[in-house]
């Protein structure tokens, strides 16, 4: 497998919390195995994530309006991200949306 040499900043107090971390558990060799592992839980919990699913159909959307993409292309890339969407997740973010717009409109709660 071949690796890439990333460079992270970031404050001191989060490496020192990562150094105490890592010296209490012995869970992870290094830093640099804990940051990589960090990263993929991340990328993972991203990919699961019902906005990003929205986000990623979306630029679906737009590209297939810009593309010579057949009609049964979109629908199999369509159909793929719909079974990615949990539909309790999909009603909370419409909710959270909405009520974060109607902030920002009215000023207040609805």
């Amino acid at each position: 497998m071949k690796y890439a040499s990333v460079s992270v900043k970031f404050p001191v107090e989060l490496d020192t919390e990562i150094e105490r971390f890592l010296d209490e558990t012995g869970i992870y060799t290094n830093k640099s195995e804990f940051i990589k592992e960090a990263c993929r839980s991340h990328l993972r919990e991203l990919n699961d994530d019902t906005a990003i699913t929205a986000l990623r159909l979306e630029q679906l959307l737009a590209q297939a309006e810009q593309s010579h993409q057949s009609d049964a292309d979109i629908d199999d890339e369509l159909t793929a991200l719909g079974e990615k969407v949990d539909a309790d997740d999909l009603e909370r973010a419409i909710e959270e949306a909405r009520e974060e717009t109607a902030t920002q409109v009215y000023g207040s709660d609805s």
